[in-house]
């Protein structure tokens, strides 16, 4: 088995999850940085057929200077637009590589499924062992 350096603090309260990843980076003094914000700058100016790739390049490319970490990720859920055709899981593992991150991952974990949003919401995903450390925050 693979050893990533990533967490992700999992929560279905969006709004915790952000203050709780806020605080954390404020007390660990760790940067603290919107990948959905990230991603919508470097897709932009691209056509939507090369979208997908050009997110893979942008988010590889973005956290190797935020390097070496921890890096504390918010803002997620571009990521998982269906369009952009991504495996938000596998592309934050292999950025770990790279950089430590901790993760605010907005959906749950159970067992050993990892979920992504709520079963009602469009985008929602499952991942079952994710390789990961997940920290399950309070509700």
């Amino acid at each position: 088995a693979t050893f990533y350096h990533c967490v992700l603090m999992v929560n279905s309260d969006v709004c915790r999850l952000q203050h709780h990843a806020e605080e954390l980076a404020s007390a660990k003094g760790w940067p603290i940085l919107s990948v959905g914000r990230m991603l919508a700058e470097g897709i932009l100016s691209v056509s939507p057929k090369q979208r997908s790739a050009e997110a893979q390049r942008v988010l590889r490319s973005h956290l190797s200077v935020a390097g070496p970490g921890p890096v504390v990720r918010v803002d997620i859920d571009l990521l998982f637009e269906p369009t952009l055709r991504l495996d938000p899981l596998r592309l934050l593992r292999e950025a770990s590589r790279e950089t430590d991150l901790v993760v605010a991952w907005p959906g749950s974990y159970s067992g050993s499924v990892l979920a992504y949003a709520v079963p009602e919401h469009s985008h929602y995903r499952t991942w079952r062992n994710p390789e990961v450390q997940v920290c399950l925050l309070e509700s």
